[in-house]
């Protein structure tokens, strides 16, 4: 039995392109949490911005934040810090804390997200510090 050239090669591509389709390619992670955080020192004029996104408990790596390895961990143990809430009869005591703003947008497990915090009173000042492990790196 005689075969030919072209036969063979064709046997050996078949094969190779079964080969290489069975190789798991790794897909870069996607991430489930995509913020971008808008510092303003001053209250009006944005001076930097950062991006975080995270996969579960990591970080990724397109993220900018100037954070602590354990800043998606610590977001996903509070979660409710990005959706700050405040009943209008909640009493705040009138402290000033400072001029200082941080907008916050973008998703969070697919969810929208679009905060802003401040330090005009003590409410304020009191969810500022519940996302300061979010914050602190961008003023």
């Amino acid at each position: 039995m005689r075969v030919s050239l072209q036969a063979v090669l064709k046997s050996y591509a078949l094969m190779l392109a079964a080969l290489l389709s069975s190789c798991a390619v790794p897909h870069p992670q996607s991430p489930e949490t995509r913020l971008e955080i808008a510092s303003k020192p001053e209250g009006t004029k944005i001076s930097s911005r950062y991006i975080l996104e995270c996969s579960g408990d990591t970080v990724l790596e397109a993220s900018t934040l100037p954070a602590q390895s354990d800043v998606c961990a610590r977001l996903n143990e509070h979660p409710g810090v990005l959706t700050p809430s405040l009943d209008p009869a909640t009493p705040c005591t009138e402290i000033y804390g400072g001029p200082q703003r941080v907008e916050i947008t973008g998703t969070y497990k697919g969810k929208p997200i679009d905060a802003e915090f401040s330090r005009t009173n003590g409410c304020l000042i009191s969810q500022w510090n519940d996302v300061e492990f979010l914050i602190n790196s961008g003023l």
